[in-house]
């Protein structure tokens, strides 16, 4: 992209069921829609800079309205060993992103979840700070050694250490707080936490940790599923 800004900050939406409203998470100087993320970004209002995918779950018109408007489509594959979500958030680093929101509608998909957490936390993103709403959810993503002040979204919010120990895990603001210590995959101590104030600070030394903070948006910010017409995400 020519004459892009150093501060470049950019909106992933991911395929799903169609998003048809969201929270306030602009302003962008990029969209990239995946594959059937298109119908969520139109639906939305926003005409995005790029779509990504093999296009096998947009909807007719939502094609036809991408090939009408010129808007740049990197296509792939149906057969391919990165999801679109993934491709998506590749091309981050192709921008030179610096800042990123991903919009995800969910849609009750277990693998699906956990393939989109597992890329958020992906170490080729670590020079991009990352943020996502999925579903009801807000998750930001801490690869160490960074420092994230959070605000207050939810009543919960929860620690999860991602792609191995996350290490000197440091916080302020919560209810229960940590004091350089580690957390592992596979051990729940971080969940459930409270925070004290309208806001929180979590730092980390080494590793990738991600904050969720489970309902942070109304349940009618994003669209009940069954309201929505539905695609299916694939490879």
């Amino acid at each position: 992209m020519s004459g892009q800004p150093k501060d470049m900050r950019a909106l992933v939406i991911t395929g799903g069921s169609v998003v048809r409203s969201a929270p306030a998470v602009g302003p962008f100087d990029v969209v990239i829609a995946a594959d059937s993320g298109v119908d969520s970004a139109f639906a939305l209002g926003l005409a995005p800079h790029v779509v990504i995918g093999d296009l096998d779950s947009v909807s007719d018109a939502g094609l036809r309205r991408v090939r009408e408007t010129g808007i740049d489509v990197l296509a792939s594959p149906t057969d391919k060993d990165l999801t679109d979500t993934e491709l998506a958030l590749a091309h981050l680093l192709d921008i030179g992103a610096t800042h990123a929101t991903l919009l995800s509608p969910g849609g009750g998909r277990l693998d699906h979840a956990h393939g989109v957490l597992s890329a958020l936390a992906s170490p080729l993103l670590a020079s991009v700070s990352i943020d996502a709403v999925i579903d009801t959810a807000h998750v930001t993503v801490l690869h160490g050694r960074t420092t994230r002040r959070i605000p207050k979204r939810s009543r919960l919010t929860a620690l999860h250490a991602m792609n191995g120990v996350a290490r000197g895990i440091t916080t302020t603001g919560f209810r229960w707080n940590l004091a350089g210590e580690d957390l592992a995959p596979w051990v729940s101590r971080g969940v459930s936490n409270e925070m004290a104030g309208a806001e929180a600070d979590v730092i980390i030394d080494e590793g990738t940790l991600i904050v969720i903070q489970p309902r942070a948006y109304f349940s009618h910010a994003l669209p009940p599923h069954a309201q929505s017409p539905s695609t299916e995400e694939t490879r």
